[in-house]
């Protein structure tokens, strides 16, 4: 009977992983239609998953443990790209303490809630290696294959325990559960490391190797064993581990120091050394004598056995035959010693057959480099678009300055309304007139105050939590242990703020539109009349004196005809530019598998050179020809300037005509603006509404928290805790409501979660057990005092308004990663839903991600795409300038985690 020890597993309860990780991906990815039926039955897989791995009863079989490996290998592949944490993507994990069997007065067990990907990750790993443990100590060993299944089991389990031990500070905060400790981890590992080496024993003495390699493996197994009982015996280790189990550990190291003893005494009769073989054998049987004083006489008794009877043999030949001095087993030389069994390293993916179940979602890494790479896309298309805006305003204005070709028509036609004015008129009526621009006028005031009220709804969830909390916290003191608001909503608050931002801008648009409405609204009206009331506004005209035929007039219209053909090729050249795309994620996925770094800049720019590169050429030909063509057209004028007749009349006609010609104009480009000012608000409003769900999801959670927290305030208080609040106040606290959410969603009952019309609804965190680890009373006795022998949404978004005193500066859209700190002075501990942590104090921008500069113009003092502006929430935009709105942004940015190293260990060679 081996007598293998086994490692408990960890308990935890149901979570639902289906709305917030839907929502979440959903929001922060624009997932392609074909891949989001794969992802919603991925999600469902995943959760199903988790439900057999982690809540239901594991065949203790390979099994069982293929169950456990692929859900901790999805856990993994997934760290990249399903951020989970308390403020974004908030799923509350609640693991039990492996070892805490609950005491006889506390029916709860020790348990830790986190809203944590990495505590979930390192809990499922934890019962990885446990359940290896379980399946190992229960082979029969009667094989050969199944001693090697056991060897193998106890050496992964090792190198999982010793990676949990050595990353434990990075995954789980300070207070965790005892069994996420790194002495407890350590004692797990060496328990598991010893028991390797001791079924790499069991094999070799089964294939009767010679004694010399035996008294190694024994001699090793011996120390590791002692190194096991070292670390069982520390305090923080103390009383976790059953008696029996330490028992174990402390007598085995004697009867493996007995057996070494044993195999080297064999090796002096080898040799003929009585004197020294008997030496070992009287030490053998003492420390035999000692294992057996914590050993049940089923474990290692053949092995143990075997050492009573070679004494006596060796005894009656020395007593009969060689008459040898026995020395001193002191003064012998020490047994070597072998390490066979090593901690293998944890390596991705642990089960053989794993396949990603979001291949279609990309890493983080991966999503801001998109983002990144269509931000300079943008850059460009915006650039050359406003560089061909610029050039044709700058055609169109003097072409209406020099009244054509209106002026034209006038010598060919002594018609009092010139046909391209009648053209331009027929134009803006199709297309709505000034009545057209008076309701996009009327609609805009609505769309903006329903974003503003999404956000004030928002910010109100955020004042009345913090409020609360605050509170609290004063009437409780140092027994209000959650982390304080202010450390937990700094991102929200930027959200917010970057918003109500590009709400002032757009607000901005919305004015400079309507003065340049004002300005060019006689035009305007009057391009809307009717044909017979537009003549009748136009003074008449007199005939021309050349009548037309001269070669000015001709040139003029051919120049004109240019200046025709030359906008409409540049509106095809601007809907080329950009209705052009390319699938680029390809390029970077290759990049992030050959290195873990993703030169984003110099594969984006490399592939905009060559998808874009000649349709800037012809962007660059389209403007630099167009400078000769004006000059043509101004010397052409002047010509025909001093052709034409000098009447009385002639100098108003030309000014209503320039009037008009500009109205026309005018009136395309703000109905363009307006019409992408509607988009824009419209567009907008699911964005807001995400951050808004996000805002009440986190107030629900901080709610629960807070409920539970008051419980145990309560029960302190009924336990007569001095310090604590009155037991009343306590109850008044714990039975407040929960904050209202923000509408369209309604509830009645606190701590209900409402239903949502517009969001899919996230999970209710389920409660935490807030019950403290349990005091052991006793340890089990440490071995006598016997010497044996020595022995690892990039969003480029609008700028955010001016911070406020409390807020941070952060890159927009971006989720700082969150990193563990220390506990400050006078600084409440952490709460069991959120780790010790100040994930918000100082943001980590993404300095290498491309974040262009916007500088505005006459033709787009606005920009276009993501991202325009700078940090500088203080700077804006030139109020005499007018322009398109802004395009909404992009939503839902995060920070890739770190990479996890394994430890550097070396390979079985037995196995």
């Amino acid at each position: 009977m081996s007598g293998f020890i086994f490692i408990p597993l960890k308990k935890t309860s149901e979570v639902d992983l289906i709305k917030p990780f839907t929502t979440y991906i959903n929001t922060v990815y624009e997932t392609k239609e074909d891949d989001k039926a794969e992802i919603e039955d991925a999600v469902q897989e995943l959760n199903k998953l988790r439900t057999k791995a982690c809540c239901q009863p594991l065949d203790k079989h390979q099994s069982g443990l293929d169950l456990l490996t692929r859900y901790y290998d999805q856990l993994v592949a997934i760290e990249g790209k399903i951020i989970i944490s308390a403020t974004q993507n908030p799923v509350v994990f609640k693991w039990q303490d492996a070892f805490d069997k609950g005491g006889l007065f506390f029916s709860k067990v020790a348990s830790l809630s986190l809203s944590d990907g990495a505590f979930e990750r390192a809990s499922v790993l934890f019962n990885v290696g446990a359940f290896m443990t379980q399946v190992a100590a229960l082979q029969p060993l009667l094989t050969d294959e199944e001693i090697k299944t056991t060897a193998a089991l106890f050496q992964k389990a090792a190198g999982v325990f010793y990676k949990l031990r050595d990353s434990a500070h990075s995954l789980v905060p300070h207070d965790a559960t005892p069994d996420l400790c790194p002495d407890v981890l350590s004692a797990c590992g060496a328990i598991a490391l010893a028991q390797a080496q001791e079924a790499i024993y069991i094999k070799a003495s089964k294939d009767k190797m010679k004694p010399a390699m035996l008294v190694k493996i024994a001699a090793q197994l011996a120390e590791f064993y002692s190194e096991a009982q070292k670390a069982l015996s520390k305090d923080t280790v103390k009383g976790l581990f059953e008696k029996n189990d330490y028992y174990v550990v402390v007598g085995k190291a004697f009867a493996f120091q007995a057996i070494a003893q044993y195999h080297g005494a064999e090796e002096h009769a080898e040799e003929h050394k009585i004197g020294m073989q008997l030496s070992r054998l009287n030490e053998a049987i003492k420390l035999s004598d000692q294992s057996k004083k914590y050993l049940s006489p089923a474990i290692l008794a053949e092995h143990l056995a075997l050492i009573p009877k070679a004494y006596a043999a060796a005894k009656k030949d020395n007593d009969f035959i060689y008459h040898e001095r026995v020395p001193d087993v002191a003064t012998l030389p020490a047994l070597p010693k072998a390490a066979i069994a090593k901690a293998l390293p944890v390596s991705h993916p642990i089960s053989p057959r794993f396949k990603d179940m979001f291949s279609a979602v990309v890493p983080i890494q991966v999503h801001n480099a998109l983002q990144s790479y269509e931000a300079r896309k943008g850059d460009l298309v915006s650039m050359q678009t406003m560089r061909m805006r610029e050039a044709t305003q700058l055609m169109n204005g003097i072409l209406a300055s020099l009244n054509l070709p209106a002026a034209l028509d006038d010598v060919v036609s002594t018609e009092t309304l010139p046909e391209s004015i009648k053209l331009k008129s027929a134009k803006v009526k199709q297309s709505g007139g000034i009545a057209e621009l008076h309701r996009l006028f009327n609609d805009l005031p609505a769309l903006y105050r329903r974003n503003e009220e999404i956000l004030d709804e928002a910010a109100r969830l955020l004042k009345e939590e913090e409020s609360s909390d605050n509170n609290l916290r004063t009437q409780f003191g140092t027994r209000w242990t959650r982390m304080s608001s202010q450390q937990l909503t700094g991102p929200l608050l930027q959200e917010l703020g970057k918003y109500r931002g590009i709400l002032a801008t757009a607000s901005n648009a919305d004015k400079m539109v309507k003065t340049k409405f004002e300005q060019h609204r006689e035009g305007i009206e009057m391009m809307s009349r009717t044909e017979s009331e537009l003549r009748s506004a136009i003074p008449s005209q007199q005939a021309h004196a050349t009548g037309g035929g001269s070669p000015s007039v001709k040139k003029l219209h051919d120049l004109c005809n240019q200046v025709s053909a030359v906008i409409a090729e540049r509106d095809a050249l601007e809907k080329e530019l950009k209705d052009k795309n390319f699938d680029i994620a390809a390029d970077f996925l290759k990049a992030l598998s050959e290195s873990q770094l993703l030169n984003e800049e110099q594969i984006s720019k490399e592939k905009i050179d060559q998808i874009y590169g000649p349709l800037v050429a012809r962007v660059n030909e389209s403007v630099n020809n167009q400078e000769s063509m004006l000059a043509d057209i101004q010397r052409t004028n002047t010509m025909f300037c001093a052709e034409k007749s000098n009447t009385g009349g002639g100098a108003e006609r030309e000014r209503i005509l320039k009037m008009l010609a500009t109205a026309h104009d005018t009136f395309l480009e703000l109905k363009g603006n307006l019409e992408e000012g509607t988009k824009f608000y419209n567009d907008l409003t699911p964005i807001i509404v995400r951050v808004q769900q996000k805002i009440s999801d986190f107030s629900f959670a901080r709610q629960t928290e807070k409920e539970d927290l008051m419980r145990q305030v309560q029960q302190n208080i009924v336990a007569g805790d001095a310090g604590a609040g009155s037991a009343p106040a306590a109850a008044a606290a714990a039975s407040a409501p929960p904050p209202r959410p923000p509408p369209p969603r309604t509830t009645s009952a606190a701590g209900a979660q409402p239903p949502s019309s517009m969001q899919p609804q996230q999970p209710v965190a389920p409660p935490r057990t807030t019950a403290p680890p349990p005091q052991y009373a006793s340890v089990p006795p440490a071995a006598p005092a016997h010497q044996p022998v020595q022995q690892n949404p990039f969003n480029p978004a609008y700028q955010q308004p001016p911070m406020q005193q409390h807020q941070q500066p952060q890159q927009p859209g971006m989720m700082p990663v969150l990193q563990h700190t220390p506990q400050m002075g006078g600084q409440p501990m952490a709460p069991p839903y959120y780790p010790q942590q100040m994930p918000y104090a100082q943001p980590q921008p993404f300095q290498n991600y491309y974040q262009p500069q916007y500088n505005p113009s006459v033709a787009a003092p606005y920009p276009t795409y993501p991202g325009a502006y700078s940090a500088n929430y203080q700077q804006q935009p030139p109020q005499q300038q007018y322009a398109p709105y802004p395009q909404q942004p992009q939503y839902g940015q995060q920070a890739p985690p770190p990479q996890q190293q394994p430890p550097n260990n070396n390979l079985n060679p037995f196995q």
